[in-house]
């Protein structure tokens, strides 16, 4: 009988428990600059993880979900106090968002040692897919030179360029994004003339814009986002240039987040990049229709970035019915993810990061709205594009080619 009794208890208190369990909410961290000059940024990522959760009711597999969002300030060292804040005191089951290169980098080795999971819905730090890649750390912007590798082979290729000149922010962004079109376009037989790297927030380029020298070259190819996008592009007009050197980039120098402040010197900008609120499908209608009612403003690609994500980190609670505490299955239902996004179709690599479309956009004017219009587009693009994995990584990193590129 004492030992009918005892049985009996355990299982009322493993019930009990299990019923605990189930009520308790799935809790997502999402870490932005939710101050400073990349709040605006912020503001998308957590805009369009909110919507994601929000169109099934806030609730994964009958658990409920709680998103807890911190601001990084833009710092490395707070982003990683912030991410140590949500695994160990709030105990979240994914740590997601994660705008800057240099924060994503500093939070890598954390949260491999956690084993949660990170999920990256802006960051194109490259080596958290590559080099440095993790079977828990994942990403849906796609790694910084993955946007551009299609653009410098194009340049060459369609627009006839041969001689560039190249201009980025001094950081790591910066490098990778710009070398990914360098690669490309010297490989197809271009050459880099001259490299300038002004410092990240630069108020005024005037100085780096006066050093340039229009006849030495066909094209330049820059690197700017957010505030810096919009000066920059501004300025680039306003010294003359616009209309002498085309200006090419990847697809933060003329996104959705910046297009209107930078009105009439955007005209005519080609970029590369893997989403924007133009694009026709049926899936990104509705996405754009959806996002205008629920925030009133169109989505960039920051907010579909982090829909993307949430809409991952979603099927994946489902798959593994809601047990969302078992870290390590969790992240590899995660890895199986593959649906069409707004973007398009959506899976990710060996190593975590998308593989998508890269559409080849053209700035243009109409009416009173500019936006960016789709010319070229490549199906399924890896980031490994178009050398295959063990080819690119045996290649020199971006960031130790920066100053190696002029021929």
């Amino acid at each position: 009988m004492i030992r009918i009794a005892t049985l009996l208890l355990g299982l009322a208190v493993a019930a009990l428990a299990g019923s605990v369990h189930a009520q308790a909410p799935i809790k997502i961290g999402v870490i932005i600059p939710a101050t400073g000059p990349f709040a605006i940024i912020g503001e998308e990522v957590k805009n369009g993880m909110e919507m994601l959760f929000a169109e099934s009711g806030n609730t994964v597999a009958g658990r409920k979900v709680e998103l807890i969002v911190e601001d990084d300030g833009n710092k490395a060292e707070i982003g990683l106090t912030k991410a140590k804040k949500l695994v160990e005191r709030d105990k979240v089951q994914v740590v997601s968002g994660v705008v800057a290169s240099f924060v994503a980098y500093a939070l890598r080795d954390y949260m491999v040692s956690s084993k949660i999971p990170l999920m990256i819905t802006v960051s194109g730090a490259d080596g958290l897919t590559q080099q440095d890649a993790a079977p828990n750390i994942f990403r849906t912007s796609g790694s910084g030179s993955h946007q551009s590798h299609v653009l410098g082979e194009w340049l060459y290729k369609k627009k006839g360029y041969r001689r560039m000149i190249v201009m980025a922010p001094n950081y790591a962004m910066g490098y990778e994004q710009t070398g990914g079109f360098v690669r490309t376009f010297k490989e197809a037989g271009g050459k880099i003339v001259k490299t300038i790297y002004p410092p990240l927030g630069a108020p005024d380029y005037g100085p780096f814009l006066s050093s340039i020298d229009t006849s030495t070259a066909d094209v330049i190819g820059v690197v700017f986002a957010g505030g810096d996008a919009v000066r920059f592009v501004k300025q680039y007009a306003e010294y003359g240039l616009k209309g002498k050197l085309p200006l090419v980039g990847s697809g933060l120098l003329t996104d959705d987040l910046v297009l209107q402040a930078q009105a009439d010197a955007a005209v005519g900008i080609i970029t590369a990049l893997n989403y924007s609120r133009s694009l026709e499908s049926p899936e990104n209608q509705a996405f754009v229709t959806r996002y205008v009612q629920r925030y009133k403003r169109i989505p960039t690609n920051y907010a579909e970035y982090s829909y993307v994500g949430a809409r991952v980190i979603k099927e994946a609670i489902e798959s593994v019915k809601g047990k969302a505490e078992d870290s390590v299955a969790l992240a590899a239902a995660m890895k199986k993810v593959h649906f069409v996004a707004p973007r398009g179709p959506f899976k990710f690599d060996a190593y975590n990061n998308p593989v998508n479309a890269i559409y080849i956009f053209q700035v243009e004017k109409q009416g009173t709205t500019y936006y960016n219009k789709v010319i070229e587009h490549y199906d399924a693009v890896s980031q490994f594009y178009p050398w295959g994995a063990k080819a690119y990584l045996a290649k020199p990193k971006y960031v130790d080619m920066a100053n190696k590129w002029v021929d």
